[in-house]
């Protein structure tokens, strides 16, 4: 129960870190490390554009 609790607030603090901001990801280096190579790790992603698979 106690594992489940230490989770819960894990996944609460990084969430609410990305949303206030404390926690910056930048996606497309990520990504491009990950092994996406048609994302370019100097721009900012282009979610609509990566979901739909409309990247050259």
């Amino acid at each position: 129960m106690l594992r489940w609790l230490v989770i819960a607030v894990l996944f609460f603090g990084f969430g609410k870190g990305l949303n206030e901001g404390w926690l910056v990801v930048k996606w497309s280096q990520l990504f491009h490390e990950v092994g996406f190579t048609q994302v370019d790790p100097n721009k900012p992603m282009n979610w609509k554009k990566f979901i739909l698979g409309e990247l050259d």
